[in-house]
């Protein structure tokens, strides 16, 4: 039986997909989407082989959204970044 922690393995396999396809800076644009196109592959497969309840994976994700902009937020209000915000 999947745990929370398997979906939020899935999780973590899609923001690192999209993080890498949205850093063509590091890669190029066409082997960012090809090493992004490989992760989700692995997502799919964890959730497939492990069948992931869609319910709990959607709720998963949506904690991590919240969690991420929580995260964003602490660092753009962080003193030594106000400066740069403004």
């Amino acid at each position: 039986m999947p745990t929370q922690n398997t979906a939020q393995t899935v999780v973590f396999l899609e923001a690192l997909a999209s993080i890498v396809e949205n850093s063509p800076e590091t890669y190029s644009a066409d082997a960012a989407k090809e090493l992004s196109e490989s992760i989700l592959s692995m997502a799919e497969v964890v959730t497939t082989d492990f069948r992931i309840d869609p319910s709990l994976l959607d709720l998963t994700r949506q904690y991590a959204a919240a969690d991420w902009h929580n995260e964003l937020a602490a660092v753009l209000l962080a003193k030594e970044h106000r400066a740069k915000v403004h």
